[in-house]
């Protein structure tokens, strides 16, 4: 057993799903240096980048207003690894037209294996930082019988976060949401009041100024919340799929993160079995750079 800040965790397993086989497809090169797209019809494309030239995969979601650039500095610590950072939807050239509200598991699935099939991939491991949460929980749904390591880090969709489920809700909120990203003004003078009530954390207020002043910023915010308002996995059955599989599962949080509070994520993680959580002295923003001795770390004693 080993413990994390306040809570108590099991030591992570290295067993291996045995219902995949070994990768078999096309070795990627790392020669790619520019962006790859993924047409998925009748009109999603995903964005990502190949960065290594191991020949196990790692495949990561970055956080919102980042881009794949993010996981690039995984590279040298990772060179058993060959990495595909995936731009997420509304990020960079990664989009989605005329199709359906919500983005569900059903469509993510079928993008996903898409991509994976023409990659040649059928073993990989996988993270997810802030919003990519939301897309690692899916493909934890769909293909776990084909992921080796799962690594959440500060992940969104877990703990339900009443600001986004207001701004979400179909009737009412959902269009008021939408108004005023399309007209700011409004929305920047009711922040105001906030801050001066001290209703809100100052550096939340800040956040959402620093997030929200840019237009394509707001279009992000917009299309994005609304698009992921169905993908998520309820706390339950992720539960039961993390105590299930025999892969490990590892959990990073920031100490300081006022966006994804580890507290709110306490209940949840002592549910779970096998999982190593871990929480360093950092704030939301420089979360990823700060784990990446951990990734590191969990990732190449796979199979030592």
């Amino acid at each position: 057993m080993e413990t994390f800040g306040i809570l108590r965790v099991s030591e992570v397993s290295t067993n291996k799903v045995k219902i995949c086989s070994k990768n078999s497809g096309i070795f990627l090169s790392a020669m790619n240096v520019s962006p790859q797209l993924y047409k998925f019809p009748p009109d999603l494309q995903l964005e990502y980048m190949l960065y290594g030239v191991g020949k196990k995969f790692l495949i990561c979601f970055h956080g919102f207003g980042q881009d794949h650039s993010v996981f690039e500095g995984l590279t040298p610590e990772l060179p058993d690894y060959q990495i595909i950072s995936i731009n997420l939807l509304f990020h960079g050239k990664s989009d989605r037209n005329h199709a359906p509200k919500y983005l569900r598991h059903s469509e993510w699935k079928n993008i996903l294996k898409g991509l994976l099939d023409e990659l040649g991939i059928q073993r990989f491991s996988v993270l997810g930082y802030s919003m990519g949460g939301r897309y690692l929980a899916s493909t934890l749904l769909s293909f776990r019988e084909c992921i080796e390591h799962c690594i959440f880090i500060a992940p969104d969709g877990i703990v339900k976060r009443m600001s986004y489920e207001f701004a979400t809700f179909s009737l009412g909120p959902q269009q008021l949401f939408r108004y005023f990203m399309n007209n700011p003004r409004p929305f920047f003078f009711f922040l105001n009041i906030i801050e001066r009530t001290r209703l809100m954390n100052p550096w939340t207020i800040k956040f959402s100024r620093s997030q929200l002043k840019d237009p394509k910023q707001r279009y992000m915010v917009l299309r994005s919340w609304i698009t992921l308002k169905k993908l998520r996995v309820r706390q339950n059955k992720l539960v039961a799929i993390i105590n299930e599989v025999k892969f490990s599962t590892t959990f990073i949080f920031g100490k300081y993160d006022l966006i994804i509070a580890p507290k709110r994520h306490f209940k949840f993680l002592n549910k779970l079995q096998n999982t190593k959580v871990i929480i360093l002295d950092t704030g939301h923003s420089n979360l990823v750079n700060e784990s990446i001795p951990k990734i590191s770390q969990q990732l190449n004693r796979i199979e030592r």
